[in-house]
């Protein structure tokens, strides 16, 4: 089996795992000229060899044309989750914006996570200074160095959905001020997570 596709079934199986998938979810990894990526018809979960296909970035089109412009656009990212967490799609639906709520979120995605139109020029803006966005109706989209990351980025941004809308409903919400928001993202890419994604980097270029 391709590295890739193997990839992509251990990540699909894990996010399943985590019920953090729903209706039209798409991940993807990129690999030179082309992308592999999930048939976004076929739940996570019940995702074979057969439902990831190997496009050429150049020729991507509809769902896998989003995730060639973010590659395009982001030349650290190798891999791409569009997904639909059960928290985050009611925010999703309100077009709403999730602010900084908890340490991991800052550290990970960064000061907040704003929501986009369903338009990939959008959405690619929205990734170029953050790794996450919302998108309007239609879940998330989260990226990173490795499949990992992204992967790591899904969960961390449902919980922080989670966290909003429970801390919304008792109006105890508590927010991270922006600057030490923007220092804990920094200090996480450039000091702990640096070398940690480039180990995994290696391993999933080796898989």
């Amino acid at each position: 089996m391709d590295k890739s596709i193997k990839l992509i079934l251990e990540y699909a199986a894990e996010l399943a795992k985590q019920h953090v998938i729903g209706k039209g979810d798409c991940i993807s990894v990129k690999s030179g000229e082309y992308l592999y990526a999930s048939d976004k018809e076929v739940s996570l979960a019940e995702l074979t060899e057969a439902d990831v296909h190997k496009i050429k970035l150049s020729e991507a089109q509809g769902e896998y044309a989003l995730h060639a412009s973010i590659y395009a656009a982001k030349e650290d990212v190798s891999a791409v989750c569009h997904c639909h967490p059960k928290w985050v799609e009611p925010i999703a639906e309100c077009a709403v914006d999730i602010p900084a709520v908890t340490d991991d979120m800052t550290q990970i995605i960064g000061m907040n996570c704003k929501t986009s139109k369903k338009d990939a020029q959008m959405i690619v803006g929205n990734l170029l200074s953050r790794n996450s966005t919302l998108v309007e109706g239609d879940g998330c989209v989260t990226t990173g160095r490795t499949l990992n990351e992204a992967y790591t980025c899904v969960l961390v941004l449902d919980k922080a959905a989670h966290c909003f809308v429970a801390s919304a409903v008792v109006k105890k919400n508590v927010l991270i001020n922006p600057l030490e928001a923007t220092l804990m993202n920094v200090i996480y890419k450039m000091k702990y997570s640096k070398k940690n994604q480039e180990n995994l980097q290696s391993e999933e270029g080796n898989a």
